[in-house]
């Protein structure tokens, strides 16, 4: 069972209702009826929230041939799930013979889990280590790590950098070493991950620095540099 971040239950408020269209009537035509949009995990995840007003056009059985985005939900991925549902609408045919008919469809969380923000709690033996590189096998970009990845907060923490969206967590379990993780988010979107093992080689205190970004080369590039030279908390020796 893959753990997530945050637990949800997603209120997916379809105006008009949420059945899913059923078989076709006598004459040809299905039965009107709209399925409601599938909520994007990376969305879940980023506890993302939000309405999406679409237009929709259709043909004399009511099926939806036209979607138009009215007004967007400030999350492409919302957007595109709330597209991908209408497309698959039929309208009661006698509500769409007179023009477009808008819906709106909401994407909300209720009942997250509740985390309580601590301080960051790294030992003392690492504040002032040595960083060293280390590899995600498997793992291309941020939002794969935040989709696959057996991430398992048992802590949040209060996010190190002021400038940037981001989210600061130790990983859970009884595995060892110490694990920590955190995620940098531009526009709704996680384009850093990083996460730091914090180990012992022969005395000396380590921190194994894996990196995956998801951006322009310059901006991944400036990024690594920033964060290798250690956390705030814990400067790089």
């Amino acid at each position: 069972m893959r753990h997530c971040i945050w637990a949800m239950v997603a209120g997916l408020l379809v105006q008009g209702g949420a059945a899913a269209a059923g078989p076709a009537v006598p004459g040809g035509c299905p039965v009107p009826g709209r399925i409601a949009p599938v909520y994007p995990q990376s969305m879940v995840r980023l506890q993302a929230t939000g309405s999406v007003v679409l237009e929709l056009s259709a043909d004399g059985c009511g099926r939806v041939i036209e979607v138009r985005i009215k007004q967007g939900s400030g999350h492409a991925a919302l957007d595109e799930a709330a597209v991908a549902a209408a497309r698959q609408w039929v309208l009661d045919p006698a509500d769409a013979a007179s023009g477009p008919v808008e819906a709106t469809l909401g994407f909300g969380l209720e009942e997250a889990r509740p985390y309580r923000y601590v301080t960051h709690g790294w030992p003392e033996s690492h504040k002032r280590a040595r960083y060293v590189p280390d590899s995600l096998p498997g793992y291309l970009t941020p939002g794969q790590v935040l989709d696959h990845y057996d991430l398992r907060p048992v802590e949040m923490i209060t996010p190190p950098y002021r400038n940037v969206r981001n989210v600061f967590f130790r990983q859970g379990g009884d595995s060892e070493p110490a694990e920590y993780w955190l995620f940098f988010f531009l526009h709704g979107q996680p384009r850093v991950a990083a996460r730091y093992r914090l180990e012992m080689e022969a005395g000396e205190p380590v921190v194994r620095f894996a990196f995956l970004c998801d951006n322009e080369p310059k901006l991944c590039d400036r990024d690594r540099k920033l964060l290798m030279k250690g956390l705030p908390f814990a400067r790089a020796r």
